[in-house]
């Protein structure tokens, strides 16, 4: 289907399939006008995927996006574009409008009652986030809305343009409405397919519109098994990046580590959210000019503003300093996360160490391990639990803060290896015993 004519989406003729392709195909374009541009200003190198892949989603690669409706505005998208899904979890759907920068994510009927604890937590952590600055390197999607199935008028406006709705979902339902984590480029989930997808599936891997949708799973705390054949179960959406691949692909493992270790730290301490079941993922950095206040965007106080030369040129050092990345760290899904301080309470860290290891224990492989091996591994161990050291006793050394909390977050890390310990004496008490006998 050609985007050369404005379909309309009250056009007789138009059916809710085509309209549903009407929607990927804008999707697709959108993503070629994207990657288009990283190409020509990053000048991709083509001799080998990893090469691609590191140049890509190196911390310091960044390029200036295209403006995504100005192309697309005599197709009076509003009227016309529906919302695709571009993930899913076990308590909903997340869908897009493409040319937007927010997603939805729409319960599932058993799921309902657990939208709500996702808000609040999220809205803690994002402003928890906000107080720290955008000196921190992880990013946390900003919240738009939050729209209760009850709401007759929002669902009445908007439930036409869900043209392609899973089984599983049944409308109206509660909804979040978040900022949306930009996928990773083109050129970079290429790459990924030519080093990492069976080549007798490269084809179909290349034309699946789910694979646009991809954003990576940071494993610092697992590897692929050696010698493990290539997935034939290959997918970019919610893409596992283990740790032997970010080594093999030259990313920054240590930066990763640090990243995690100090958002860690600012939503346990700052936010005080348990992190239960939290993802760090890998995706692209959303356009940031016109988007944030300068004092956000650009960290400025009214003590820098009054120091200013008249007519400074602020536009020139937006452009400079708030270029977004090709690729950034991002934290999401806390529909798990509880705010630890209504259960345990900061008078009883007796309850809530134990609770928060848990937590941390609990999680997909993200986080770097103790106690383990490899020299890199307790490496990132090392970064990891310094920065988050650093970091949390920073949170708790505020003005206001009570002193008798500062220890905490060395405790939570001795904690972490208290536990791991035991839990490889277990082990091996347990080899030893089925040895003897």
């Amino acid at each position: 289907m050609s985007l050369s004519k404005p379909y309309l989406s009250n056009d007789p003729q138009m059916s809710s399939s085509m309209l549903a392709e009407l929607t990927n195909t804008l999707s697709a374009e959108l993503d070629a006008e994207r990657n288009e541009a990283i190409e020509e200003q990053l000048k991709i190198p083509r001799d080998c995927p990893a090469k691609i892949i590191a140049s890509v989603l190196s911390p310091h690669s960044t390029a200036r996006m295209p403006s995504v409706l100005a192309s697309y505005r005599p197709f009076k998208l509003a009227t016309a574009i529906g919302y695709r899904a571009i993930g899913f979890g076990q308590c909903g759907l997340v869908f897009e409008r493409p040319g937007r920068d927010y997603v939805i994510k729409v319960a599932k009927p058993a799921y309902e009652g657990g939208l709500w604890p996702d808000f609040r937590a999220h809205f803690r952590t994002r402003q928890a986030f906000e107080k720290e600055g955008r000196d921190v390197e992880c990013r946390v999607p900003k919240i738009y809305s939050y729209v209760p199935k009850r709401n007759s008028r929002w669902w009445n406006e908007n439930r036409p343009f869900f043209y392609d709705v899973h089984q599983s979902l049944f409308l109206p339902s509660n909804a979040l409405i978040t900022e949306r984590i930009p996928p990773l480029p083109k050129v970079a989930r290429q790459a990924l397919i030519n080093k990492y997808c069976p080549p007798q599936l490269q084809h179909n891997a290349n034309a699946n519109p789910t694979n646009r949708d991809c954003l990576a799973r940071i494993y610092l705390g697992r590897r692929r098994p050696i010698n493990a054949p290539l997935s034939p179960n290959f997918t970019l959406r919610n893409y596992n990046l283990t740790l032997d691949q970010i080594v093999e692909l030259g990313l920054p493992a240590a930066s990763f580590a640090a990243a995690m270790g100090e958002a860690l730290a600012i939503i346990h301490w700052a936010a005080n959210i348990d992190a239960y079941d939290i993802e760090f993922v890998l995706g692209s950095e959303a356009k940031t000019p016109y988007t944030q206040d300068i004092s956000l965007a650009l960290n400025l106080t009214t003590e820098q503003i009054a120091a200013m030369e008249p007519d400074t040129d602020i536009e020139s050092l937006l452009s400079t300093k708030c270029k977004p990345r090709t690729a950034r760290m991002w934290v999401l899904d806390f529909n798990l996360c509880n705010i630890w301080e209504e259960k345990a309470g900061w008078e009883n860290p007796e309850m809530l160490l134990p609770h928060l290891v848990e937590a941390f224990f609990e999680n997909d492989p993200y986080y770097p391990l103790p106690l383990m091996e490899q020299d890199l591994e307790r490496e990132l161990w090392d970064t990891f639990s310094s920065t988050y050291i650093d970091k949390g006793t920073h949170i708790l050394s505020a003005p206001g803060k009570d002193s008798r909390l500062v220890n905490l977050p060395r405790i939570f890390i001795d904690s972490c290896v208290k536990r791991e310990r035991q839990n490889l004496s277990n082990s091996l008490g347990h080899g030893y015993r089925e040895l003897k006998c």
